[in-house]
């Protein structure tokens, strides 16, 4: 399956925590220009997963490919480098930098590489260029200061009359926002958001709908794989849903046909629903 496929593809992983299987033998796959949503109850493997395919945890068994090429085994910032970004279950951001600068680092990945996953062939070179400012350097720079501003200003005036301002003084939201605008400045062929959505409220939330959705339509071919609670948001961005529950794949299909299928329902309610009430709003 995965050794063959165009994009993002997890074959049986596994991963166990002595003796706690946090996930267990799932497979997906993540087509260029789509948008995957993961969802489950807490504890479900979801962030786990995230982990496992940015290489921050290793797996226990099983396979991760990327565009053909298996990945399991590379560090973090290699995977990074090939073009897999991700944001964080809980907000991190370099708090004496500013809004500016911090999205200015998202961008060096690609600054200082000659292209996905390669490191610079002369270092040497990369130096004295920047010492003396050269006409190829300031070109670099002028590129990746135009992707910061394109980038900060998708967020609206939420962060973009804010770039001079030091992240610690942010919003909870505002900072969420600014950890997806550094990723995004990286320019990845995947995006992963884990919980991209946290602690925002309705409105914001709307807010972040629309900002995924406007990025379906300016970066077609960007794969989206996002971990949210919200399945309001779910419903709105996601082509297809897979659901987890105690680390394996409880259903899979279209957001309609998964997140009403009654094993999902009673996944997150301990019950069959049998009408729509109050109690169900989190399931959107």
């Amino acid at each position: 399956m995965a050794g063959q496929i165009n994009g993002l593809a997890v074959q049986d992983v596994s991963r166990h925590f002595s003796g706690v299987t946090a996930v267990d033998c799932v497979s997906l796959a993540l087509e260029p220009g789509e948008t995957l949503a993961l969802v489950g109850p807490n504890g479900a493997g979801k962030s786990t997963l995230i982990q496992l395919i940015s290489g921050v945890d290793r797996i226990s068994s099983g396979r991760i490919f990327l565009n053909g090429r298996r990945i399991d085994r590379l560090p973090p910032e290699r995977i990074a480098r090939l073009g897999v970004g991700r944001s964080f279950q809980t907000s991190r951001v370099f708090p004496a930098l500013s809004v500016w600068d911090s999205v200015m680092l998202g961008t060096q990945a690609n600054l200082l590489s000659g292209g996905h996953g390669k490191i610079l062939a002369n270092a040497a070179h990369e130096v004295l260029a920047t010492m003396f400012n050269t006409s190829g350097w300031r070109h670099r720079i002028e590129r990746q200061e135009a992707i910061a501003r394109e980038t900060l200003q998708l967020f609206g005036d939420r962060l973009w009359p804010r770039k001079d301002q030091p992240a610690f003084s942010l919003s909870y939201a505002n900072r969420r926002r600014l950890e997806i605008a550094r990723v995004l400045a990286g320019q990845p062929d995947f995006l992963l958001l884990d919980e991209p959505a946290a602690g925002m409220n309705p409105t914001e939330t709307g807010e972040l709908t629309e900002l995924l959705l406007a990025l379906r339509r300016m970066r077609p071919n960007l794969g989206i794989l996002v971990v949210e609670h919200k399945l309001s948001l779910v419903r709105r961005v996601a082509d297809r849903v897979i659901v987890l529950n105690q680390g394996r794949v409880l259903a899979q299909g279209d957001p309609d046909h998964a997140l009403d299928h009654p094993e999902v329902v009673e996944a997150y309610l301990g019950r069959q629903r049998r009408r729509p009430n109050s109690s169900d709003a989190h399931l959107g």
